[in-house]
């Protein structure tokens, strides 16, 4: 398993921007919460601090692929630097509106034109990968090495912002995101030898993304997972009320996460023969037997303990859909392609989210679970569907010819909120 992870970090300049890479991307665990617990923490509001968070999540969404197809025609750097500079002084405006008291129409303006401005750091670092590994093993692996990466975010990233804005500032996730954000872009954008060409002209050219039917049904089945990840969370803690163990929340979506990254690591090691178009409704598989037996849970270790076993599913089923989307993407709109996939899954956690309060509110945290399992069973045959189409050798986008000598029907390509 060493062996594979040392020999991409072999790579020239491969440790240098992934590392980079994921200290920029840390906004996208932790910018979310951060915005609640500042904007609640000093209104008294948690109705506002979820409609100021939602417009940030929203605008978000729509965003990534407008900024991933502009990267795409024009490189990373030329658009993303000034993007940042954008992104930075909304946090601050957001930040002054809020605690000076301005007019609360200001305060959703900032949080919109920071959502607007985040950009999908992820697909970038991916199309970096893509454009440096020499095979689709290492490519297997370098995604997988990204989900990983993405997955220790999501784990450290909320609780660690949690405890400074409870206990120390209310304003501090929003601060350490922007300190994040102006750090990972001084040490992500510089590092011109690794950045993909841009492809100018060629991306108007080369026609939609979404009219390829394989990339459509891929993108459709991310909306429904995470439809499945937004009500988790809620679940977790309506879950833990309801036994009167709700700090036990945390543990356990801590599990989630736990068990994906050791799933995401291990996928990464193992040598794949199946096609990767097999392999994505195979990790959904085990991602929506998983989400079924959520519903035997009756205390929260087991609750946990079932989380865990959900969480197996979900790096791989992620790294796979990024292989899937990698293998029928115009190279030219390969970054807007990745997009997608963040903007899809954001819009999945708005609807879950909310969906999974009201079924709580009404029937009990454990009816909510349904909502898991139909959303994870109907990802999965959305991804059945669409298999034939998600077929390289059948794709209606002409294909150019790739400088490394991969097997595209085996090349396979994270994260959330990311």
């Amino acid at each position: 398993m060493l062996r594979k992870y040392s020999e991409i970090f072999a790579l020239p300049g491969a440790l240098k921007f992934s590392l980079a890479g994921l200290v920029a991307r840390m906004p996208i665990a932790i910018l979310g919460i951060g915005i609640v617990l500042f904007v609640q923490g000093e209104t008294g509001s948690y109705e506002l601090a979820g409609l100021v968070t939602s417009v940030f999540m929203v605008v978000q969404a729509m965003s990534n692929p407008l900024i991933a197809r502009l990267v795409d025609t024009h490189g990373q750097a030329r658009i993303m630097v000034p993007v940042v500079c954008i992104h930075l002084g909304a946090l601050i405006g957001l930040l002054l509106a809020v605690t000076l008291g301005w007019w609360f129409g200001l305060v959703f303006a900032f949080a919109g034109i920071a959502g607007a401005s985040v950009g999908s750091l992820g697909s970038l670092v991916r199309a970096r990968w893509n454009a440096l590994v020499e095979n689709s093993r290492q490519l297997d692996t370098a995604f997988s090495w990204e989900a990983v990466a993405d997955e220790f975010l999501f784990v450290s990233g909320p609780v660690v912002v949690t405890a400074l804005a409870t206990l120390w500032l209310a304003p501090a996730g929003v601060l350490l995101s922007g300190v994040a954000t102006a750090t990972g872009a001084l040490l992500f954008y510089p590092q011109k030898a690794t950045e993909p060409a841009p492809r100018g002209r060629a991306v108007d050219r080369s026609g939609r993304v979404l009219t390829h039917p394989g990339i459509l049904a891929a993108v459709v089945c991310q909306i429904f997972l995470g439809v499945l990840f937004g009500a988790i969370d809620v679940i977790a803690v309506g879950f833990g009320d309801e036994q009167g163990a709700k700090a036990f929340a945390g543990i356990a979506l801590s599990a989630l996460a736990a068990g994906s990254l050791i799933a995401g690591t291990a996928y990464g090691a193992f040598d794949w023969t199946m096609s990767v178009r097999f392999r994505f409704p195979l990790m959904l598989t085990l991602l929506t037997a998983g989400s079924w037996l959520l519903l035997l849970a009756n205390d929260m270790v087991l609750f946990a303990a079932l989380l865990f076993v959900v969480g197996v599913g979900i790096a791989p089923s992620l790294i796979a859909v990024s292989s899937v989307i990698q293998t029928l993407a115009p190279p030219e709109r390969l970054t807007e392609s990745l997009a997608w996939i963040s903007t899809a899954l954001g819009f999945g956690v708005a609807i879950g989210s909310a969906a999974a309060g009201s079924v709580i509110d009404r029937m009990g945290a454990h009816q909510a679970i349904w909502i898991i399992g139909i959303c994870a069973s109907i990802g999965l045959a959305v991804a059945i569907i669409g298999l034939p189409s998600m077929d390289p050798a059948r794709s209606p986008t002409p294909r150019r010819p790739r400088r490394q000598t991969i097997d595209t029907e085996t090349l396979p390509v994270i994260t959330p909120e990311g």
